[in-house]
């Protein structure tokens, strides 16, 4: 990768800022409480069949040594309808490399580190070593997309599916702030505990 290829990836990653794309309402789970238990289980809503996620920006991390310069960057995805933030199993990053040593050259790496913060992959005996539960934690989505960006819909089709199912997306928000209560209940739990 040459210097003006680096800086085009740069680029064409920001340029899926403020993108949205309908991923299946199979992959997300909410939080619920059932009989004084708290359980994972998938979220359905009338025959709604997906969710919108805009990737709303990127977060950056750099590093530096004498060797090499980095940046990490981080897709941050929410819920179109609520602008909540989503949390998923694993956090994905893009890594630019420039290597400055003998050899110059840049490099580019996709990688995948396990989010510690995501709940409803850790049995019930487990949730409470993990970290305090959060009002992310209300509905997760099991992303099983392997491509770390989101491919974005058209803006036509995008307001035709918001036409169509905008009782089920006012619906969306309702479970969203149920299972949030939830958490809130379970945060108490996992500090009583700790």
């Amino acid at each position: 990768m040459n210097n003006s290829e680096f800086y085009n990836t740069i680029t064409l990653i920001d340029n899926y800022k403020n993108t949205v794309a309908l991923i299946n309402i199979d992959e997300f789970k909410r939080l619920q409480r059932i009989n004084g238990e708290y359980k994972w289980i998938p979220l359905e809503i009338g025959s709604m069949p997906a969710i919108p996620i805009v990737t709303t920006g990127f977060k950056e991390q750099f590093r530096s040594t004498k060797e090499q310069v980095s940046i990490r960057i981080i897709p941050i995805w929410t819920f179109l309808p609520n602008d909540e933030q989503v949390i998923t199993p694993n956090i994905e990053m893009f890594e630019i490399t420039e290597h400055t040593n003998s050899n110059p050259r840049y490099t580019l790496k996709r990688k995948i580190s396990k989010n510690h913060h995501y709940l409803s992959n850790s049995n019930w005996n487990t949730v409470f070593d993990k970290p305090l539960a959060k009002r992310q934690n209300a509905i997760e989505w099991q992303k099983s997309n392997t491509s770390t960006l989101l491919a974005p819909i058209n803006e036509n089709i995008l307001q035709t599916y918001l036409n169509i199912y905008k009782e089920e997306l006012d619906e969306f928000n309702k479970i969203y702030e149920q299972s949030a209560k939830t958490t809130k209940e379970l945060n108490g739990y996992q500090k009583k505990l700790k």
